[in-house]
């Protein structure tokens, strides 16, 4: 990752908080890459949405630095297609159609108790994961979709930094894997 690190005082914070802006892939430009604003003091959050420039990043991401950093670590909602899960992301959901977690595990056990539910990340959650793989080795690579197993778990399709095509559970992710 190309990135850069910069302070920015906050009203609600009585010290400048520290903040990178990194250049991952997405799907921002034609080229797959774009600019995105992340917290680093132990918050991997995404702040705004991807943009073409570095400049554009930090000046979408400003507005979202005075807002109340979320309590929990996952946020859901129903969609039209099933169940939209924002983690560490800045989208503004209704109250009434919000169910909060504060870990992988919790939300997995809510969201397979009806283990026909479509379910998937919203398009601002980090794509970017870690896991822990079958021979006790941390992994790592970019979300390409979401599933539910035979089982009925919900289940995430990763492409790992080798172009493997490794799953994971939901529910065995560590709180900092997204």
């Amino acid at each position: 990752m190309d990135g850069w690190f910069f302070d920015m005082a906050t009203p609600t914070e009585s010290s400048p908080r520290t903040f990178a802006v990194l250049l991952l892939p997405g799907v921002c430009t034609s080229s797959g890459w774009g600019w995105v604003v992340r917290g680093i003091d132990g918050d991997r959050r995404q702040y705004g949405p991807l943009a073409l420039t570095r400049r554009d990043a930090v000046h979408r991401a400003a507005p979202h630095f005075v807002t109340k950093e979320p309590d929990a670590l996952v946020r859901a909602e129903q969609g039209r297609d099933g169940w939209v899960l924002h983690v560490r992301c800045v989208c503004a959901l209704p109250r009434a159609a919000e169910q909060e977690f504060t870990d992988f595990a919790t939300t997995a056990t809510w969201l397979d108790e009806d283990c026909a539910s479509r379910w998937r990340f919203c398009t601002s959650t980090p794509k970017r994961i870690t896991w822990i793989d079958g021979a006790g080795r941390r992994s790592s690579g970019v979300v390409s979709g979401t599933y539910r197993h035979h089982t009925g778990w919900a289940t995430i399709s990763i492409i790992d930094d080798f172009g493997c095509h490794p799953k994971a559970f939901l529910r065995d992710l560590a709180p900092d894997a997204i």
